[in-house]
């Protein structure tokens, strides 16, 4: 546990960060007395421009450094799914499910303390249902949002020509989610996000919804995807960015990285699966006559690697080499 300290400590302060963009465009949007709150448009509208800013500040934190390195969950409900499929080992769950809480703390924290009547006019971004609906409507409209979520995350990873787009898929749907359903439950999506208002605000009613319901929304995700995507279901690895830059922590992460100069596949080896180069250049090479090797071409991302042995169960025919870092994923 301690060797994943790194990533424990990236998905603190990228929660940290994540909220405190977030809550900051609720103060900005909702507050009394905030500029924005003074102009006259629609709430449907504001609601919007709501979610695109909290949403932006997850997909930025997942494209960033932090989020390369942990994986850029920034939400237990996200971590458990990622366990309940065997991507994400149950005392990295447990901790990732800490930092993402104290990390929560941490971002919304720093409006209880210098947020002023501003923040305290919203309290804090808390998250309950909405007027005229009953907890069981907002627990049942958490569990279906924080489902769909999941579902569009579950596909992108596992999808190879869209893996790295995944944060952008995902902040447009946390953005439109918003705009449709915080009427309803506030689109908390994420256990910690609700957390941390609560825990400052001391305004504990009803957020067993939001602590139970992303949870039991996510994880019933896995195996619904499982029957709707099939093998993509079942591919990808749980970090939401994969990039050759940092290591992955977690189990059947599909993903490879190779240092420039280090060999990939050598010749007469036999392999057992193919691959699609992410990221990088490789070279194909093969030994002549007289002993030197002659480059055949060069791979850029988007090529399939080695699938020819695997195909037709026959020895690799070349040498594959990284000309610089590179990143490539199982096809």
């Amino acid at each position: 546990m301690r060797d994943h300290l790194p990533e424990y400590l990236a998905e603190f302060f990228g929660t940290a960060i994540m909220m405190t963009v977030g809550i900051g465009a609720i103060v900005l949007m909702w507050g009394d007395g905030s500029p924005a709150r003074k102009v006259e448009v629609p709430d449907g509208l504001r609601r919007l421009l709501t979610g695109i800013l909290f949403a932006s500040g997850g997909m930025l934190v997942a494209l960033s450094p932090l989020g390369q390195r942990s994986g850029g969950h920034l939400n237990p409900a996200v971590t458990w799914a990622f366990w309940r499929k065997g991507k994400v080992k149950s005392a990295d769950a447990i901790l990732y499910s800490v930092a993402q809480c104290l990390g929560a703390l941490a971002g919304v924290g720093v409006f209880a303390i210098v947020g002023g009547t501003f923040a305290k006019s919203i309290r804090l971004g808390l998250t309950v249902p909405g007027e005229g609906y009953p907890p069981l409507v907002a627990f049942m409209a958490e569990t279906v949002i924080t489902f769909s979520l999941m579902i569009l995350i579950l596909y992108c990873v596992g999808n190879s020509r869209i893996a790295a787009r995944t944060p952008y898929f995902v902040g447009v749907l946390v953005a439109l989610l918003v705009f449709l359903e915080a009427p309803i439950s506030g689109t908390s999506l994420n256990p910690a996000r609700s957390f941390a208002p609560a825990f400052w605000t001391r305004l504990f009613q009803f957020q067993w919804i939001y602590w139970i319901a992303p949870v039991v929304g996510a994880m019933a995700a896995v195996p619904s995807a499982g029957l709707l995507f099939r093998g993509k279901a079942q591919a990808g690895c749980a970090k939401l960015f994969h990039t050759e830059h940092h290591r992955c922590i977690f189990p059947n992460c599909g993903y490879t990285h190779l240092a420039a100069g280090s060999v990939f596949l050598k010749e007469g080896e036999q392999t057992d699966r193919a691959y699609i180069l992410d990221r990088g250049e490789l070279e194909v090479r093969k030994r002549g006559l007289n002993g030197t090797e002659q480059v055949l071409a060069r791979l850029l991302p988007g090529d399939p690697v080695g699938k020819i042995s695997p195909l037709l169960y026959v020895p690799q025919h070349t040498t594959v080499v990284a000309v610089r870092d590179s990143q490539l994923r199982t096809w």
